[in-house]
């Protein structure tokens, strides 16, 4: 579609070990409009942060490998960009927020130089000091942090406050893109909804698309526009997030998600966890790689991996469906 700011198509991410293949990401396709919040969510080790590093060309050297696949960013494909244009990317159109906001700042250097240093590299709209300068000053600003602090360095500031430094380095730029990798993991409830509600007002006030990784469905129905759920490397069910959150045909697995959720209106009710592990990504079952924990398991599901069923923008990724049922 013209106005998707990112399209993936097939693809697959592998993590080549001199003991293991691991098998991170499996064919998965997603698309993104400008302006728009997609939530990616699943289990730890669904394929989520490895999905934002390979959108980023960021896995790690001489083990991670992108084997296949598309990632159109505003019309061009960066997998085809040599490193030197990829850099020019990083940072000014695409940035990305870091799940833990303590190892993400340097801690011998000030906030105020760490958000002057992705302006100084990144950018080409601030370019004296003077500028640059006030623009770290309009940034702290933005996410609620005296300007006045900038001198002061990341141990003299609160875990939430660190959060919202990062997050000011990511926007600083202005990106056209956002991958917000669980961004309020280490935060307190009324933190997380803070900063929540500030990366929402900000991203609508820079008109800045945003995947959002995240395990809280809670997180999703408040600030989503879409919904992707990951299981061992794919997306198996994608939608609106009305279609996820109301519509009563799941992916067994999102059931599991949403039955996993503590109902304050029943009290009679227990949590139903979803059995067993996520499969080993270097052993991957074979068919379905839901199967083993799958309550609707079927032979068929054991033998192939099922194909995708999309009906209005809502597709499913089961044996158990077909078109006319969604």
């Amino acid at each position: 579609m013209a106005d998707n700011i990112l399209e993936i198509k097939d693809l697959y991410t592998q993590y080549e070990t001199d003991e293991d293949t691991v098998y991170a990401v499996n064919g998965l396709s997603l698309e993104l409009e400008k302006g728009k919040t997609l939530g990616l969510v699943g289990e730890t080790g669904a394929g989520k942060t490895t999905t934002c590093l390979s959108i980023l060309r960021l896995l790690p050297p001489k083990i991670g490998f992108v084997k296949k696949g598309s990632i159109m960013f505003d019309g061009i494909d960066i997998l085809k960009l040599s490193e030197e244009k990829m850099r020019g990317i990083r940072g000014s159109d695409i940035s990305m927020i870091f799940q833990d906001p303590m190892s993400a700042l340097n801690p011998v250097y000030t906030v105020g130089q760490q958000i002057a240093e992705v302006l100084h590299y990144h950018n080409s709209k601030y370019k004296t000091n003077d500028e640059i300068q006030a623009r770290v000053d309009e940034m702290l600003e933005l996410v609620g942090i005296p300007a006045s602090r900038k001198s002061e360095f990341p141990h003299q500031f609160s875990g939430g406050m660190k959060q919202r430094v990062v997050i000011a380095m990511a926007l600083a730029c202005d990106p056209k893109l956002l991958l917000a990798d669980e961004p309020t993991t280490a935060l307190d409830v009324t933190i997380q909804a803070q900063v929540l509600k500030m990366m929402n007002d900000l991203k609508e006030h820079l008109s800045t698309a945003m995947i959002l990784v995240t395990h809280d469905l809670g997180i999703v129905a408040e600030t989503c526009d879409f919904v992707a759920v990951m299981y061992a490397g794919s997306v198996i069910e994608k939608g609106t997030v009305e279609d996820i959150f109301t519509k009563g045909v799941h992916h067994p697995y999102t059931k599991g998600l949403f039955d996993s959720i503590p109902n304050l209106k029943v009290k009679t009710r227990r949590l139903n966890p979803i059995d067993g592990l996520m499969p080993d990504p270097a052993n991957l079952p074979k068919g379905c790689p839901f199967n083993p924990r799958c309550p609707h398991c079927m032979d068929i599901c054991r033998q192939e991996i099922p194909a995708d069923i999309e009906k209005d923008g809502h597709m499913i990724k089961c044996h158990l469906y077909k078109e006319e049922d969604l």
